[in-house]
């Protein structure tokens, strides 16, 4: 099973709503959405519900998603509210893999649904925080290797680097754009501990400083 064809389910269950509901935003949500009303929108019991920074965060695990040849992906949903309005969601891609540095190819294989879905990226960087790893060092990094489609799943301890937080890779949507729009998305692959976080998150660029500030009272 591709991930290719995976990821064209995802993307198009966020960015490509029926005509019967012509304004979701993820999903069968839309941004300010209770969480009374979120729990409505999706048929399973989610996995966990939390409280984090004064923010809700609303999980559901092993989400079945139908894809183009019939088959399904399991994925993880994340739900983030302030003041009980849905702000921020996301999916977190659950791929493992023996090779760290398939982890790259993923990468480079749902950057093209994206731009398919939303056009050419408003930002994108590499960000070396550490070149131990590398035969090349930071400052050669930061220069000739500064973007996500600089780095090969081919290129020595890639995936290994993202996984001790030593690179990070990020692609956006929206940010900075002077044209008004409803949402922001953030294409990311970050690791820590060994641990390889591969995300697509949706906010609301209307409730991001309802958001701020609800993260603001939480960690007084």
């Amino acid at each position: 099973m591709k991930l290719r064809a995976h990821l064209l389910a995802v993307i198009g269950l966020a960015s490509l709503p029926s005509s019967a509901q012509p304004h979701m935003d993820f999903r069968e949500t839309t941004w300010g959405m209770t969480k009374a009303q979120v729990l409505k929108a999706e048929s399973n019991r989610p996995s966990e519900v939390s409280e984090s920074n004064g923010e809700t965060i609303v999980r559901y695990d092993s989400m079945k998603l139908a894809v183009l040849d019939g088959a399904t992906l399991d994925t993880s949903v994340v739900y983030i509210f302030a003041k009980d309005k849905l702000v921020r969601a996301k999916y977190l891609l659950n791929a493992e893999h023996d090779d760290l540095n398939d982890c790259i190819a993923d990468y480079h294989a749902v950057e093209p649904l994206l731009k398919s879905a939303y056009g050419e990226p408003t930002g994108q960087r590499a960000v070396w925080e550490d070149d131990s790893l590398q035969e090349e060092r930071k400052s050669y990094l930061d220069q000739d290797r500064a973007t996500p489609e600089s780095i090969l799943p081919s290129d020595r301890n890639v995936g290994l680097a993202v996984s001790l937080g030593h690179l990070k890779l990020y692609t956006e949507w929206g940010e900075g754009r002077a044209t008004s729009v409803r949402t922001l998305v953030l294409h990311a692959l970050t690791g820590a501990n060994g641990k390889i976080t591969h995300q697509v998150e949706y906010r609301s660029a209307e409730l991001g400083a309802l958001e701020d500030e609800v993260r603001g009272q939480g960690s007084k």
